[in-house]
């Protein structure tokens, strides 16, 4: 007959969230909290008297899990592991289990108590983080980028010109030295220079050099850019911000593979394959009559998108995670993972200035971090009282605990697809069913 002391216990231990049951020495359930039926979908009335595989699944039972070890060793020890447990419906969830001794009596007659708490979405959630798809430096698992990957693939082994296009910080360099690294001129310079940093004259003797006393300074005789990637590659980014002179030399270089260092009539020839970049609309450009329309379909031989960020947010995660582990890698203080509010700010941010806007977001909050994890309120300022944040919250006031119910039973209960069905990000389906309390 229960006793008082049994049914005060039997209270407190129903009020968990934590599912908890008691096995004894021959793995037979003794106890089952409602806990235990919510997360299991098992009623205590099934299981009490039943050996713990009504749990689990019986292909990995050996008789040496982690829990039958615990009642052989019969030690006060508590024990912590992750394990596959099988609800009634038969869908396969991972628990968190933290088992200890509960009873031993002389005769041997042993107790165990387990608590029991459903990881399956967190330990998801935390696999998304880990896997890095990644390509020559290139983070990224989105459609758009995957695309991407395959093209540079594809035209890496011609020597075709290509034309990257992209918004600032998209990482239009990336991709060029992809290109470069992927084709037969692997071996060989790949020289980058940036268009937009040199006035006019500047850069006409930075990229063909020339000759000394071609004008006032030139002191001695300098090789130019296109020389020094001769049987290399050559990446010339913001070509948009050329001068009609430069565009024009630029064109020979393209059509007939010659230059001409400043100051000097000889004709050098090169061997040089040309990428080049800028974040300007060039057919605009060229509307407007600022960009010559021969060069604009000289350069444009192969064209290659930069999506911005916010058209790839599934891709957050992993370069979050990324950025987190160089930043660690050149740093002794101890950071483990982002926290679920701090990646939630992230994927809500709409980041005009693209990856190297989160780079940048990322090397701030590990710098601010008091660690382990790093806490929304470790993030820039700006980003903690983003405008963008509390539109998308207020946007999301549809997503009602019926609603997300609903498109997790049209989907039987896969959460990708329900994701999908209401065109949200996976994780912001994760985040509503933990504020709604639901699980599948």
């Amino acid at each position: 007959m229960p006793t008082k002391h049994d049914n005060y216990l039997d209270t407190v231990l129903n009020t968990l969230n934590e599912a908890v049951f008691v096995y004894d020495q021959n793995m037979e359930i003794k106890y089952f909290n409602a806990a235990a039926e919510k997360i299991t979908g098992h009623l205590s009335r099934d299981v009490l008297g039943k050996r713990c595989t009504t749990l689990f699944d019986k292909s990995l039972c050996l008789n040496n899990c982690d829990l039958c070890m615990t009642v052989r060793d019969a030690k006060n020890e508590k024990v912590n592991f992750n394990s596959p447990f099988v609800r009634k419906d038969g869908v396969r969830r991972v628990g968190d289990f933290k088992a200890g001794l509960l009873r031993k009596d002389q005769e041997g007659n042993t107790e165990v108590l387990v608590s029991l708490t459903d990881v399956t979405e967190v330990t998801r959630l935390k696999k998304e983080l880990q896997e890095t798809h990644s390509f020559r430096h290139m983070v990224g698992k989105s459609p758009q980028m995957k695309e991407v990957f395959r093209t540079i693939q594809n035209v890496a082994c011609y020597d075709s010109t290509v034309f990257i296009d992209g918004e600032s910080g998209t990482g239009k360099e990336l991709v060029a030295s992809a290109i470069h690294y992927e084709s037969p001129r692997a071996g060989e310079n790949l020289i980058k220079v940036n268009c937009s940093a040199f006035s006019d004259s500047l850069l006409e003797s930075e990229l063909f050099g020339h000759v000394k006393g071609a004008f006032t300074g030139a002191l001695q005789e300098r090789i130019g850019r296109f020389e020094e990637a001769n049987q290399g590659t050559i990446f010339l980014d913001e070509v948009g911000d050329m001068s009609p002179n430069i565009q024009v030399k630029l064109l020979r270089v393209l059509q007939e593979k010659e230059i001409e260092r400043v100051g000097e009539n000889r004709t050098r020839k090169v061997d040089i394959r040309i990428i080049a970049a800028t974040n300007k609309n060039l057919k605009r450009e060229v509307d407007a009559g600022r960009f010559r329309e021969d060069l604009y379909y000289r350069l444009n031989v192969f064209p290659i998108h930069m999506p911005p960020l916010r058209e790839r947010k599934e891709d957050i995660p992993s370069l979050a995670n990324r950025f987190v582990e160089r930043w660690k890698s050149k740093h002794k203080k101890r950071l483990s993972n982002l926290s679920g509010k701090t990646l939630g700010k992230l994927m809500d941010h709409s980041w005009p200035g693209n990856v190297r806007e989160l780079e940048n977001a990322i090397e701030h909050a590990c710098i601010k971090a008091l660690g382990p994890d790093i806490e929304l309120r470790d993030l820039p300022a700006y980003l903690q009282n983003n405008s963008d944040s509390e539109k998308i919250k207020r946007r999301r006031k549809w997503l009602t605990k019926k609603v997300v119910k609903d498109a997790l039973k049209a989907c039987e209960n896969n959460q990708t697809r329900a994701a999908e069905r209401l065109n949200v990000h996976r994780i912001t389906l994760w985040r509503k069913m933990k504020e709604f309390k639901l699980s599948t």
